[in-house]
């Protein structure tokens, strides 16, 4: 019988590099995806065995608070573009990522607390940016994809449960 204690309903928090990210709209997702090798034989009429032979993780969201600094983050931009908190100069010409740490922490089963910790992400996705419209806030999409780690067995992150 099922326990409904562990129906998880509820926001959590992004933090980037230890930073909250303030509000955001329609949840923070985690993605995960495997793409496999199909062994086949001549003597099954069918798949005999499969292998992983790739991994890739994502997480996403969209931002409610259009900050300059959270703008930067999600366009993909060095931290050098961001002058003193006023001003932000994108389509930066170098080919160097910026890697992030973020945090993301919500409800859990039964009254706990999950925190998933992903060390090593790079804003990947398209930044479709509203600018402004007289019946909608100005949000900012963000997608990151997630590196695995070698400090860390070679994993996309951990989730701990308190």
């Amino acid at each position: 019988m099922g326990n409904q204690l562990n129906i998880i309903v509820g926001a959590a928090t992004l933090k980037i590099d230890n930073v909250d990210v303030g509000f955001t709209q329609g949840g923070v997702s985690f993605r995960k995806s495997n793409e496999f090798l199909d062994v086949e034989t001549d003597q099954l009429a069918g798949v005999a065995r499969k292998e992983i032979t790739m991994q890739r993780a994502f997480v996403s969201t969209t931002l409610a608070e259009a900050t300059l600094a959270n703008l930067q983050k999600a366009m993909a931009e060095p931290s050098a573009q961001l002058f003193s908190g006023s001003a932000l100069s994108f389509g930066q010409g170098s080919p160097t990522v910026t890697e992030h740490v973020l945090t993301v922490t919500g409800k859990g089963p039964d009254g706990a607390t999950r925190t998933y910790t992903f060390t090593r992400c790079i804003a990947v996705d398209e930044v479709d940016h509203m600018i402004g419209a007289r019946d909608a806030a100005s949000l900012i999409p963000i997608g990151f994809e997630v590196l695995k780690d070698p400090a860390y067995a070679n994993t996309f992150g951990v989730l701990n449960e308190t």
